[in-house]
């Protein structure tokens, strides 16, 4: 087997950290922006990390291949169907989507810890494609005017779309290749600096 390369990984998730970052920075000022104009387009931005979020996971899950990455950039680029796109990542990569994990405790010599499932809600597959679809309500202009329960709507869905992706990527493990190549890390995403990749494994 050839070793890791963490290189696309890590700019995947720079990215999408970055976005987080920039959605995070629009939820703090939705709320007081109801009724002007630079409401609606904070919350078109905020819509907009959205999407960029479930995309850059999108493309983390093959990055460990340059040409599968290059092929599913040109299918984000012009197909507006989430189905769509998770339908070719399955193909791809069964397992593209990453999984929330925690390391706990291990009672084994020798093993400090070990890998488990996260039981808090979070992000799943199923939920990314929802939110995906939804996203593209807000990235369009309309000519019907936004009322304030479809407005708070809207950022209450931002705001547990930000709450369950933190969770998600708090520490994770994701199949970078649809071959095996499983890597763990963090999106460190309350803390200054670059994620981290602090594991790396072939599927057993």
């Amino acid at each position: 087997m050839k070793p890791f390369d963490y290189r696309d990984s890590m700019e995947h998730l720079i990215l999408i950290k970055a976005h987080m970052l920039s959605l995070k920075s629009h939820l703090k000022q939705l709320p007081e922006l109801y009724l002007k104009s630079s409401g609606l387009v904070s919350l078109r931005q905020g819509y907009l990390d959205l999407r960029m979020i479930i995309e850059e996971m999108m493309l983390l899950s093959v990055s460990a291949h340059r040409e599968a990455g290059l092929e599913l950039s040109k299918t984000l680029q012009q197909n507006y169907s989430a189905e769509k796109k998770m339908q070719l990542l399955e193909r791809v990569n069964s397992k593209f989507f990453p999984e929330a994990i925690r390391v706990v405790p291990s009672d084994e010599d020798g093993i400090e810890g070990v890998f488990a499932a996260v039981e808090e809600e979070h992000l799943t597959r199923e939920l990314a494609k929802e939110y995906y679809c939804q996203s593209g309500n807000f990235l369009h202009a309309s000519s019907k005017i936004m009322g304030e329960k479809e407005y708070f709507d809207a950022v209450t869905r931002l705001e547990r779309f930000q709450t369950l992706t933190s969770v998600l990527l708090h520490t994770f493990e994701v199949d970078i290749s649809g071959r095996g190549m499983l890597v763990a890390g963090h999106l460190q995403l309350e803390e200054v600096g670059a994620p981290m990749i602090f594991s790396a494994r072939y599927a057993d």
